[in-house]
């Protein structure tokens, strides 16, 4: 498969089907791309197909074939770039690129439309309503968008880091990497002999395991020595020995978490259910309120209170 990469003509060999984001990252090495959610939620792994701003981690890498990609790499010393920088709109760095590859599709199209004049902040907002910066540091975005829209950041400022490096100065001095996408994380270094695991999961919500089968694969069992695969909210399976056969259930941590009947409280809480029949038959029927029954308690339509807890 041939493509367009940050203005080079890129060949790829395509194994499978894989996502746009494994080919950036993993076959051309330009990290700048992160994958997080792999769902298309956070919109850290954006790139540009193009000029259109897209998921890498929901694009089929086939959809590449033939067209132009632009990664956050290709766009370093963009305004974008250098208003995020200058505006402090990063912390952690790890979503900025994605937020810069979108924001600069953004800028150019509006930049085309309406020239220097400065977008609304709800009109940046919807802009980069895909994107997700889990650090909060969304009014430095907002100042950076809006900067660069306005051309402020058109030519690279004047003056030189304190260092003599050339470099200008900003509010970070790690930010320039952040927002081209030249910062390593963990999950950008791949030392040799790196090995990766996989966690194998049941796809039972209850069962007892009995073997794993990963072909020449070494496996690491994380199971309890009973191998039983439980989620959560599910009855607690029959405690078993090493050898023996199920001996009883194992005792729960609360009995709200699994317990589902009309009043689970009158069986957990028998004390509780007297003292509140007993405040009720009490009660006057011009009087305050119930002192036994929570201010905002009333049961759900049909009776059922699962989960119910008294205070």
């Amino acid at each position: 498969m041939e493509f367009e990469v940050n203005g080079a003509r890129r060949t790829v060999d395509v194994d499978g089907d894989p996502a746009a984001v494994d080919v950036v990252r993993d076959r051309l090495g330009l990290t700048g791309t992160k994958l997080v959610c792999a769902g298309g939620v956070c919109g850290a792994c954006t790139i540009q197909v193009d000029g259109e701003p897209r998921v890498s981690c929901l694009t089929p890498a086939a959809r590449l074939a033939g067209r132009r990609v632009t990664t956050v790499e290709g766009l370093s010393g963009h305004p974008v770039a250098r208003a995020f920088a200058a505006e402090d709109a990063l912390q952690c760095g790890y979503c900025t690129p994605g937020f810069v590859v979108e924001a600069a599709a953004f800028v150019e199209r509006w930049r085309a439309l309406h020239g220097t004049a400065r977008p609304g902040r709800d009109q940046i907002a919807e802009a980069l309503a895909g994107h997700l910066c889990r650090c909060g540091a969304y009014e430095g975005i907002f100042r950076a968008v809006a900067a660069a829209c306005a051309g402020d950041h058109d030519t690279a400022p004047t003056g030189s880091a304190p260092d003599g490096a050339g470099a200008a100065a900003v509010p970070r001095v790690e930010a320039p990497e952040k927002t081209d996408g030249s910062a390593r994380y963990t999950t950008d270094l791949h030392p040799d002999g790196l090995l990766e695991g996989v966690i194998i999961r049941s796809p039972h919500a209850h069962a007892h395991v009995r073997s794993l089968e990963a072909g020449d694969l070494p496996l690491v069992p994380l199971l309890p020595p009973t191998a039983w695969s439980v989620t959560s909210g599910s009855r607690s399976p029959p405690s078993r020995g090493p050898t023996g056969p199920p001996h009883g259930r194992r005792p729960r941590a609360s009995p709200w978490t699994t317990r589902c009947c009309p009043r689970p409280w009158t069986r957990a809480w028998p004390e509780r259910a007297k003292a509140r029949r007993s405040t009720r038959t009490r009660r006057p029927a011009s009087g305050p309120p119930d002192q036994g029954r929570p201010p905002n308690w009333s049961p759900p339509a049909g009776g059922a209170t699962c989960g119910a807890r008294p205070p």
